[in-house]
Formats: C-alpha cells, sequence, structure tokens
C-alpha cells in the first residue's frame, strides 16, 4: 500500500448565507439564499508535489483554499490531512503544519509591526535566529529589512516578508494564493523561481491557486480546474494543458496566446451566480456541446486518460 495523500477531501462544502433573514421575512416564508462558494469538491494532492488550482475569479478557489489550511470550516464532506481525518480537536495540530500566503501582501500584513514580528508571529514568540534563516531564504537581509515596516518596502519585498513568514514554521503544506499576480513580470519570475527553490530545500507540498494559465504551467505538476463551486477537471499539467477534455478547460486553452495563433477565444458568457446556479452541469449555459441531459442532470467526477472529468461526454 502507498502512503496517503497529504491532503484529501471527499465532497467538500462550504456554503455562506447570501443576506441575514430578520423576523419579518420568517413570518412572511422568505427562506435564506446561500452562495455556494465550495460544492461536493474531491482532490488529492501529494506530499511532494505541487497542484495548480485554476479558474476564473468567483470560482471558489480561495475558499477551498481556506478550507485546507482550517481558516474555514467547511460545511460538509470530510477532509483528511496526512491521513487523518480533521476534526474539531485536530485543528491545532493541522495549524502546525499548515501555511498560506495571501494575494495582496499589504492587506495580510500588519502595518504597524516591523518585518521581524510579522515574521516571528505563527511561532507566538519570537525567535531570533529562525526568523533571521527564514529571512535570509527569500533573499531578505535581517539586519538591513528587519525593523522595517511593510509601507518601507517594495511589492516584491512585501511578498517575501510574506513567504519568510509562511516557512518560519517550518510546515509540510503551503496553500499559495495568487502569491505573483500583484507584482510586475521580472519580479514574477523572481518569485516563482524562489518557491520552487524552496519547495525542493524545504520538502514543501503546495496548492497554487492562479488564473494565470502561464504560471500554472511552469510550476504545477499536476492542476485542477475549478467552475463556480466545482472542480470540473483534473490531471497531470501536461495532459491537461495538450489534450484538455472538459469544455471549459478547452476553452480556456484557447485564450492562451501562442506563436503562431492569431484568433484567442475566451470563453464566453457569464459566470453563473453561487447563489443560484444552472440546473445540471453549471457549465451549460456557455457550453458548445451541451445536450438535455447537461441541464438536467450534474455530471459526475469520471476516471478518463489517468484523470477525472465531470462531463456527460465522457458517460
Amino acid at each position: 500500500m502507498g502512503m496517503a495523500p497529504i491532503i484529501k477531501t471527499e465532497n467538500l462544502r462550504k456554503y455562506y448565507l447570501a443576506y441575514k433573514i430578520g423576523l419579518l421575512d420568517r413570518l412572511f416564508g422568505k427562506r435564506p439564499a446561500w452562495v455556494r462558494a465550495v460544492d461536493n469538491v474531491s482532490i488529492e494532492i501529494e506530499e511532494g508535489e505541487t497542484l495548480g488550482l485554476i479558474g476564473e475569479s468567483g470560482s471558489g478557489k480561495t475558499t477551498l483554499g481556506k478550507l485546507l489550511v482550517t481558516l474555514e470550516k467547511p460545511d460538509g464532506g470530510k477532509y483528511y490531512f496526512m491521513g487523518e481525518e480533521v476534526t474539531e480537536d485536530k485543528i491545532p495540530w493541522v495549524r502546525q503544519q499548515v501555511a498560506m500566503v495571501f494575494q495582496n501582501p499589504y492587506s495580510s500584513l500588519n502595518p504597524r509591526m516591523n518585518v521581524k514580528d510579522i515574521v516571528a508571529e505563527p511561532l507566538g514568540h519570537f525567535d531570533e535566529e529562525r526568523v533571521r534563516e527564514a529571512m535570509e531564504m527569500v533573499g531578505l537581509n535581517y539586519r538591513e529589512h528587519g525593523n522595517k515596516r511593510p509601507r518601507e518596502l517594495s511589492g516584491g519585498q512585501v511578498q517575501r516578508v510574506a513567504i519568510a513568514r509562511a516557512i518560519v514554521k517550518r510546515p509540510r503544506f503551503i496553500v499559495l494564493d495568487e502569491p505573483t499576480s500583484a507584482l510586475d513580470a521580472s519580479l514574477q519570475a523572481q518569485v516563482l523561481n524562489l518557491l520552487m527553490d524552496l519547495k525542493e530545500e524545504l520538502k514543501l507540498t503546495y496548492l497554487f491557486i492562479t488564473h494565470n494559465l502561464a504560471v500554472a504551467y511552469y510550476i504545477a505538476d499536476r492542476v485542477a480546474i475549478m467552475y463556480a463551486g466545482k472542480v470540473v477537471e483534473y490531471g497531470d499539467v501536461d495532459d491537461v494543458f495538450k489534450k484538455p477534455m472538459h469544455p471549459y478547460t478547452q476553452l480556456l486553452m484557447k485564450s492562451i496566446p501562442t506563436i503562431g495563433r492569431k484568433a484567442l477565444e475566451p470563453p464566453t458568457g457569464e459566470v453563473p451566480s453561487l447563489i443560484n446556479p444552472p440546473p445540471g452541469c453549471r457549465f451549460n449555459p456557455r457550453c458548445p456541446y451541451a445536450m438535455d441531459i447537461c441541464r438536467e442532470r450534474e455530471p459526475e467526477m469520471l476516471s478518463v486518460d489517468k484523470r477525472k472529468v465531470a462531463c456527460w461526454l465522457y458517460k
């Protein structure tokens, strides 16, 4: 028997109340509306790999990341970390071994704290040696930058502070929520190379959230495509990029600029409401291959050619 994946979810769900229901609303029979941010998601992440999570804005990617680092509690389904089901009493144990780097470093770091205190925060106490080591690993000088505040640093330096804070307690799993989207192209490359070096040096596992397909192809071992709260396809990065199976994935790949392709074809139409998603497959209003069954029944996640795909075309 092989080792259990470091991350495994089974039908994981997270719904948010769209608006509050008052007493008068209840008296008149008004029902609560829910935002189905993550809806029955089942994925696995093997230790030591990078899973790229790709999707349009509002597809539930960040919410899934927060569930995996226990910043949010699921409303249904199961979550396993290192083979152990994550229950209420296991959350402190999981939090010792996971971390998250957020999209906007300026909003995720306390502007009143200096860099060395920000990096030390996950430890619960100040440990100069470990803070110095974490800062040096991300290319920051402890003496030069340690007493500065985030506003005194450049965008690239602030993102390095966020990465140092994530690695200071030596976690096993890190969620990276679009860590390069706020940086210009040259800094993006530097940060991506830094993240790959850290992964090798510290034996890390990543969930890399992005809407940038080129970045996902560069950094990920496998990718999961998320649409309207659901994972619709996932598998090895080369398989998914070179031979996409789900119609949504196919349209995403046609939107990538390449040499020799003049006309780009991004997905048309609007992302559906997560409060009132369409019946059946959530992609059916935008799908060029939609059939009657697509509008009536939700497709199961099927195993096809070494990957998973949720589409009636392959049933």
